[in-house]
């Protein structure tokens, strides 16, 4: 997508805001020039400026009154604060773009009195440019910028309902920790059995990478069969599979998803009470 003529503006300046500045701008979604951000720390503010040359400066409310695109890059136990910054310097035209965990529409809505608010859950991988954002909003959306910031960081899917961004938080969101848990536990598995740190790293990265490439080569083919035809009756997988069902690995995984489901719900009530209550 080529650069154009509008402002993209980042409250909160962390990490995951800064993978959305390296991705748009190595893209050309738009120039350094372009781009505002507000930090409260005076040494975040310098190595921002200095390592992609963009507008950097204290005050959220300064963004907000400059960008055309605003995203909303704050931890949730401070974006109530954060919109009460807010409120009252929005233009009607601006459009807002939420990336805080739990955060529903109608609370960003409500917290900040704009109608015009999309919400998105970009995961772990997006740091290198090689993850997956989830993502919807209200109508009168530039669906073409929301998408342009988030593909800078990888793929993007955009979905109907609100309730599909609250599982992609358990999924795609928390999926990573539960994926390096799994690495972890190989990794470790690996070195009980004997062999050296360095090549159970290897060997684990090595065989996680190359079965996620061939599943998701084989769109025809489900991934039981994958399982299928690795394992012979009687031998090495068998017996590892079995070990596994006997662990309660499926139902263990679900649960785990599960949860983060249920708190990132749980979030979102918060925040709405929250925001209801005034406290």
């Amino acid at each position: 997508m080529p650069s154009q003529q509008w402002t993209l503006g980042f409250v909160g300046a962390g990490v995951m805001a800064e993978s959305m500045i390296s991705g748009v701008l190595s893209q050309g979604v738009i120039t350094p020039d372009r781009v505002f951000a507000s930090d409260p720390k005076p040494s975040r503010r310098v190595s921002l400026q200095a390592e992609h040359h963009i507008r950097v400066v204290a005050e959220n409310a300064e963004v907000a009154a400059q960008a055309d695109l605003l995203v909303l890059a704050v931890k949730p136990q401070n974006l109530a604060q954060v919109m009460a910054e807010l409120s009252g310097h929005l233009r009607p035209e601006v459009q807002v773009l939420s990336i805080v965990a739990g955060a529903s529409m109608k609370a960003i809505r409500q917290g900040l009195d704009h109608a015009r608010v999309a919400r998105a859950m970009p995961n772990l991988p997006c740091r290198i440019q090689r993850g997956i954002s989830v993502w919807t909003g209200a109508e009168g959306l530039d669906a073409d910028r929301v998408r342009a910031v988030l593909s800078g960081m990888g793929s993007q899917v955009h979905v109907e309902h609100e309730i599909d961004i609250d599982r992609a938080t358990a999924v795609s969101g928390t999926g990573p920790a539960i994926v390096a848990e799994f690495v972890k536990a190989m990794m470790e598995a690996a070195t009980y059995l004997g062999q050296p740190r360095e090549l159970a790293r290897e060997s684990v990265l090595a065989t996680l990478l190359g079965t996620a490439e061939m599943i998701r080569q084989s769109n025809d083919l489900h991934v039981a069969q994958l399982i299928d035809d690795v394992t012979s009756p009687g031998g090495t997988t068998s017996r590892a599979l079995q070990a596994l069902k006997n662990g309660r690995f499926h139902a263990v995984v679900t649960e785990s998803v599960d949860a983060a489901f249920q708190r990132t719900q749980e979030l979102g009530r918060d925040l709405e009470h929250k925001l209801i209550s005034g406290s």
